[in-house]
Parts: structure tokens; C-alpha cells; sequence
């Protein structure tokens, strides 16, 4: 076989080395790039199922305490084992309120719409009832910014598991356009070789 042959095979086996680590190179990079798109993917599925969820069981709340609300309207002159504590509840609750509106309900007719004072205080028993309502909405809002908060580190989990991912398919992207240097190199010294034998 001739130099100009010799040369050729050479050149030929490190061109087709070069190829076969390209192409894996490539369905590697292909591989990790799917995969991190998946997972992506997944993660914005938590972050809506996670919402959906508390948006769910904030309805189921609501059920039970109409449910609640149903079964006491209906069995509350009769109610049966542990119910019967929980119905007194509410009825001494009903009559401490009934009680108050009544009393509510007096000083508001004697109420004198010239008296500033009165009419500061009346607004102070309001503002105070209002500023408690709030109190509970923001209990509620917390409790959903919490769920979302929690929603959001998923995510935030799931991006930094895609980073880590790309980032493994760029180290191994880059150990194998080291190893067709590689193969280049020794391809050159083989090539080098037979022409230093000549």
C-alpha cells in the first residue's frame, strides 16, 4: 500500500471517528435538551395543579360549612350524639347576638342625629366590626399567598433540575468535541508518522 493510501485510510478513520462522536454528541445534547423541556413542562403542570387544588378545597370549605349550616336549621331542636354540644353552642351564640341587635336596635332609636359624639362612637363600633371582617379576608389571603408561595418553590425547584440538566449536556458536548480533537491529533501524528517513514 502506498504512502498516498496509507494517508487516505488515515485520514478516512479519523474523519469517521470524528462523525460517530458528532453524532452522539448530538442525540446526547438532543436527549438532555427533551428532557429538560419536559421537565419544564411538568413543572408548570405542579404550579397549576397546586392552585387548582387550593382553589378546590377552599370550594370543599365553603360545602362543609353550608353543610353545617343545613344539618343545624334542620336537626337543631333535635340533634343526636356529639351534635348535641354543638348545636347548644350555636343556640347560645344565637341568643347572645339576638340579644345585642336588640340592644343595638334600642340605642339606635334614641339616637340623635345633632350629637357628633354618638355619631363618632357608632362609627368607631363599625369600624371596628369592619376592621375584624378584614381581619378574617386576610387570614383567607394568606392562606392562598401561602399555597402560591408554595407553588412557586416547586417551580423554582423544577427550573434549577432543567438548568442542571442543559448544563450536564454541555459537559458532555464538550468531552466529546475533546475527543474528536483527540482523534484529530492522533489521526495528524499517524498521517506525520507514515510521511516521516517515506
Amino acid at each position: 500500500m502506498g504512502l498516498k493510501d496509507t494517508l487516505l485510510s488515515i485520514l478516512g478513520q479519523a474523519t469517521d471517528g470524528a462523525k460517530d462522536l458528532a453524532g452522539k454528541a448530538a442525540v446526547v445534547t438532543r436527549d438532555v435538551a427533551g428532557k429538560a423541556a419536559d421537565k419544564a413542562k411538568a413543572g408548570g403542570r405542579i404550579a397549576k395543579l397546586s392552585m387548582d387544588i387550593a382553589k378546590e378545597k377552599e370550594g370543599m370549605k365553603k360545602t362543609y360549612l353550608e353543610i353545617g349550616k343545613l344539618y343545624y336549621d334542620t336537626h337543631k331542636d333535635d340533634p343526636e350524639g356529639f351534635f348535641i354540644q354543638l348545636c347548644e353552642e350555636i343556640a347560645l351564640a344565637e341568643k347572645t347576638v339576638a340579644e345585642k341587635e336588640a340592644e343595638l336596635a334600642e340605642l339606635k332609636s334614641g339616637f340623635n342625629s345633632a350629637d357628633k359624639d354618638i355619631e363618632v362612637e357608632f362609627e368607631e363600633v363599625v369600624g371596628e366590626a369592619e376592621a375584624e371582617a378584614e381581619g378574617c379576608c386576610c387570614d383567607a389571603a394568606e392562606e392562598v399567598k401561602d399555597c402560591c408561595c408554595d407553588a412557586a418553590e416547586k417551580a423554582a425547584d423544577v427550573v434549577d433540575e432543567v438548568k442542571d440538566c442543559c448544563c450536564d449536556a454541555a459537559e458532555k458536548a464538550a468531552d466529546a468535541v475533546e475527543e474528536v480533537k483527540d482523534c484529530c491529533r492522533d489521526a495528524a501524528e499517524e498521517i506525520k508518522d507514515a510521511l516521516d517513514g517515506e
